[in-house]
């Protein structure tokens, strides 16, 4: 009996007279048999994904079937256009009809993906980008986050957590290639943003440089070395100090996060037997990271193999959450290499976009790039993660919730009333994908059955079986996550991705 259907027949019990004397019996059952560890992915786009681009025939008759005013092929986006009051839910997508999504119906994946249509997040403000507030459903002020995104929640609730030596693994990639942070995409909690590691060097050997190179491996015996002669320090300086209890405080904070990083140097060591054999290459060898210029400044090869890196990541257990920006924050302004047709390869994703309404080539671009990003999301980790088989049974796809988005909304100078949102997987979640499109109600058009991009993350911690999780000093209910106050239309899921 799979896990979905175990929960939907103990509801089932639960609410039967003989639920009383059955239920314990079948909770028992239920608990003996391997649950699946809830692992989720965010693919932040940055700078939009128009909604066109993940649009099939079939979704786009019934969006005009329910208004006036027709969504036609020059649209790019739709929001004001909407007319229907409650969803609508077309049960088969045609992904091969679509701009970007060939990939998913070419692999099989249709079954485990679903698109959405209609979510807002106009708290964010949109704008070039939304910085923290796609993930946090907040409003950053000052290049500072408002509050915890969505990857951290998850990451504190103890069933996703585990024992993984990391919270989340955060990565991303940046037109800067002398970048090694980003820090407008995640967040710890309030004015405590969390780096997405950009360079790839870096982002490899804080992962996997103790199953590296000599020169890698030597590396990490060194840090090693290193917080052990400081946890020593801190740890004498505390027992000697004298001072007030501010600052000893401060030192005591100190030292337990050179306790932590430790802890997590050993459990990395611990771990060194399984994670030799899922190492991707080194930077300095993979094809995906090659020193020639031209291909190195592809962020679309970087995008892959960073997808690359989080795929082994999640596989060895180093993490269950795991955050992939491509151009995210203020990283965006970059070129491709990689862009059709090859003549725009040295424009600007901003200047492509300031262009399309004139140029319909730099359109094709635009969306092509974003075909590009998802078919790099399929091969290097949709797939190998649907070909590796999970403890819980099934593969590791089916307990992993890909969430492909884009930072601003729905157009490049955004206003954040709509974010598409591709999902990939989760199906032993409990997850409803099943090859659909749900379209909501607009923003200005739905009233009370319009729903935000805050009831998405209200459903993830859903899948993750969340209460009430204390992250930094914020207390987050997943049910109310984010900070649309009085803006909020509905607490709670998105009763159409659950069973």
């Amino acid at each position: 009996m799979s896990t979905l259907t175990r929960r939907a027949l103990l509801r089932r019990i639960a609410a039967s007279a003989s639920g009383a004397i059955l239920l314990p019996l079948m909770s028992r059952l239920t608990h003996a048999a391997p649950t699946a560890t809830p692992r989720f992915v965010f693919i932040v786009e940055g700078n939009c994904y128009e909604p066109v681009t993940v649009l099939d025939p079939q979704t786009l008759t019934a969006i005009n079937s329910a208004t006036t005013t027709p969504v036609t092929a020059a649209d790019r986006w739709w929001f004001p256009k909407y007319g229907h009051k409650s969803p609508l839910l077309i049960p088969s997508t045609q992904f091969a009809s679509t701009k970007a999504l060939g990939a998913i119906a070419a692999n099989g994946l249709a079954q485990q993906t679903a698109v959405l249509f209609g979510l807002s997040s106009r708290i964010t403000g949109g704008g070039h980008t939304a910085l923290h507030g796609v993930l946090s459903s907040t409003r950053s002020v000052g290049g500072q986050p408002n509050g915890p995104t969505i990857d951290a929640a998850l990451a504190a609730v103890a069933g996703v957590r585990g024992q993984t030596p990391y919270d989340a693994v955060r990565l991303g990639v940046s037109f800067d290639l002398k970048r090694r942070l980003n820090y407008d995409t995640c967040a710890y909690d309030r004015n405590r943003a969390a780096p997405l590691i950009v360079d790839p060097y870096a982002a490899f050997t804080s992962l996997f440089g103790l199953v590296g190179s000599a020169v890698e491996q030597a590396a990490f015996d060194q840090r090693g070395n290193l917080l052990s002669f400081a946890q020593a320090d801190a740890q004498a300086a505390v027992s000697a100090f004298s001072g007030n209890s501010a600052e000893r405080a401060k030192l005591e904070s100190y030292l337990a996060s050179l306790q932590a990083s430790a802890l997590r140097q050993n459990q990395l060591l611990a771990m060194r037997g399984k994670l030799g054999p899922i190492a991707p290459a080194s930077p300095s060898s993979n094809p995906l990271y090659t020193q020639n210029q031209t291909l190195n400044n592809n962020p679309i090869r970087r995008f892959a193999g960073q997808l690359e890196l989080a795929t082994a990541a999640l596989k060895g257990d180093l993490t269950h959450v795991a955050v992939i920006g491509c151009g995210s924050g203020w990283s965006f302004d970059m070129t491709y290499p990689s862009a059709t047709p090859a003549a725009n390869s040295g424009v600007t994703r901003h200047n492509l976009h300031h262009g399309s309404a004139a140029d319909p080539t730099y359109l094709a671009t635009i969306h092509d790039i974003t075909k590009q990003q998802i078919d790099a999301i399929v091969q290097y980790m949709a797939l190998p993660l649907l070909n590796t088989p999970d403890p819980a049974g099934g593969s590791m796809l089916d307990s992993t919730v890909i969430v492909y988005i884009g930072d601003n909304g729905e157009q490049h100078h955004s206003t954040a009333s709509e974010f598409p949102v591709v999902l990939i997987g989760g199906s032993a979640l409990g997850l409803r994908t099943g090859g659909r499109t749900i379209v909501y109600p607009g923003v200005d058009t739905g009233g009370s059955g319009h729903r935000q991009v805050s009831n998405l993350w209200a459903t993830l911690g859903q899948l993750a079986g969340a209460t009430p999780t204390q992250v930094g000093k914020t207390k987050v209910d997943f049910n109310q996550f984010g900070g649309e106050g009085p803006g909020r239309i509905a607490q709670g899921p998105l009763s159409e991705l659950l069973p």
